[in-house]
């Protein structure tokens, strides 16, 4: 496991997560899609926002089960709870400053968000493989 820090565009927002980014998830529902999001997640033990609360604003819709937060300052997006596993952090790997998705190792699951209630169990599926 390796500590990778992250953040928002203007640092307001910062946090660090403690796993092995193995698997990292495309979603192409409505908010992934025009967020440009790609997903890692972890539990709360693994998550710690270092600073940056009162910067936070919180957006949800539809069921309101997902909290999607974002940076009230630059707009950025860099975690949230989905609602696939609400009690889970799904960070956005984008915002981790130490993390190169061109040179490190990882599987990108398409996840079809688009269709939710009929891919949902086989997302948790893929993730839970090699986890066991």
């Amino acid at each position: 496991m390796k500590t990778y820090h992250g953040s928002c565009h203007c640092q307001h927002v910062k946090f660090t997560v403690h796993t092995t980014i193995d698997k990292v998830v495309s979603c192409n529902c409505s908010i992934c899609t025009k967020k440009g999001v790609l997903h890692h997640r972890v539990t709360p033990i693994q998550f710690e926002l270092i600073q940056g609360k009162e910067h936070l604003a919180l957006y949800q819709f539809d069921t309101k089960e997902a909290k999607h937060y974002f940076c009230k300052t630059c707009g950025i997006h860099p975690f949230s709870n989905p609602r696939s596993a609400p009690d889970m952090y799904s960070i956005n790997v984008i915002c981790l400053d130490d993390f190169d998705l061109e040179t490190e190792s990882y599987q990108l699951i398409r996840f079809d968000g688009a269709n939710w209630e009929n891919a949902v169990s086989k997302l948790n599926e893929e993730l839970s493989s090699n986890n066991k």
